[in-house]
């Protein structure tokens, strides 16, 4: 391979030394800028199964398949380096190249720009923010443990986001978080200097309305009647009580886990909200109160993820057919605070929503609702 005229790499055999075995040792060499440098293959075969012009092992040797794909993935690692920093304009030299083929930096590797870069931010995001970032990096992980700048395509971008909905069955509110947090940190990378085939522009994201999932006063009374019953698991209970009470309130996991005896004074509610930095004052209506009990609700501070897993399955044992995360509590409230009656510049302040357009979402969902209680009408004459 021969790369600018600049680096060539090539697969030779140290055949002056021979192993007990009769083996000799298979190494990458590299020439840069007149400089070698050798990288152990960590294959050892007699110089019979080994082929010199075209460098790979021969099918005389049984693992010739496994070798083989391992020369080809050290050569296409060499490869990927000198693309990425050709393309990023910047000057290679065979001190970096041998740090960037044993450890991949974040001038090469997307990920690992990533991963600094949030570690960089940790003590600015909130925790929830960070979270949700860190989610997004762990499923890019999952699909590929090293991304290259230069392998950042439109083409890239369709693939994975087919394997989230296909095989990961991921809704497109989850796809286009994980788009939204992609895009924040490749634009980051750019104004760093580091170039990419895909710009930030290009990376379009679906916004959503509606189709908020929420629970109704029967699935409500349900969860509260498991709540209530003697049966009821410890741990279920504990998140039952910040769960239900968020129902009745519209706080966010982050802010009811945070809650200290010091935030209630009588039926009223005074916190400061984690994500706008906002002091919020809430009256507690009765049923809000009810599941105030500090015994579970100021207890017990379980991770977001695992309080997901666990309603989701207090749902499926209880018959509740809907996808229900704590997130679905606010959704709850605000649905049900509109279909009571409330108006909506109140719930904007309830929800502590800096532009009224976000709370409009939940006005649109009541109308819903209501349509199709009218229709519920034809039922009378049966026409």
């Amino acid at each position: 391979m021969n790369f600018s005229g600049k680096l060539t790499a090539k697969i030779v055999m140290k055949s002056d030394y021979k192993r007990a075995d009769g083996t000799c040792a298979l190494y990458l060499q590299v020439f840069l800028n007149k400089e070698r440098k050798r990288f152990p293959c960590n294959i050892s075969v007699t110089e019979n199964d080994f082929d010199k012009v075209k460098q790979r092992i021969k099918k005389s040797n049984q693992l010739h398949h496994d070798y083989n794909l391992i020369i080809e993935k050290m050569l296409a690692d060499i490869n990927k380096i000198e693309v990425s920093y050709r393309l990023s304009n910047q000057v290679l030299t065979m001190d970096k190249l041998e740090k960037e083929y044993n450890n991949p930096s974040s001038r090469i590797d997307f990920i690992k720009f990533w991963e600094n870069e949030m570690e960089q931010q940790k003590l600015v995001l909130k925790k929830g923010t960070y979270r949700q970032q860190y989610s997004s990096l762990t499923k890019l992980k999952a699909y590929k443990s090293h991304l290259y700048f230069h392998e950042i395509t439109n083409d890239f971008l369709i693939k994975i986001v087919g394997h989230f909905k296909s095989t990961l069955q991921n809704d497109q509110s989850t796809i286009s978080t994980f788009l939204k947090n992609f895009k924040k940190y490749l634009n980051i990378a750019n104004k760093k200097g580091i170039i990419t085939p895909l710009q930030t522009s290009e990376i379009k994201i679906k916004s959503f309305s509606g189709n908020r999932t929420f629970l109704n006063k029967e699935e409500l009374q349900n969860l509260t009647a498991y709540y209530n019953d003697a049966y009821c698991l410890s741990s279920h209970k504990y998140i039952l009580a910040k769960f239900l009470f968020s129902c009745f309130t519209g706080l966010r996991f982050y802010d009811v886990n945070n809650l200290t005896e010091d935030n209630f004074v009588g039926d009223v509610l005074v916190f400061t909200a984690e994500k706008t930095k906002k002091m919020q004052r809430i009256t507690l209506n009765r049923s809000a109160m009810f599941f105030a009990n500090p015994k579970y609700l100021l207890n017990e501070n379980f991770t977001n993820e695992y309080v997901n897993r666990e309603l989701k399955e207090i749902c499926k044992f209880r018959g509740i057919n809907k996808r229900v995360s704590f997130h679905v509590s606010r959704h709850t409230f605000a649905t049900n605070f509109l279909v009571s009656g409330g108006r909506v510049e109140h719930l904007q302040k309830l929800l502590g929503h800096s532009n009224i357009r976000e709370t409009m979402i939940y006005v649109h969902i009541v109308e819903s609702i209501t349509n199709m209680q009218v229709l519920k009408m034809d039922e009378i004459l049966k026409l």
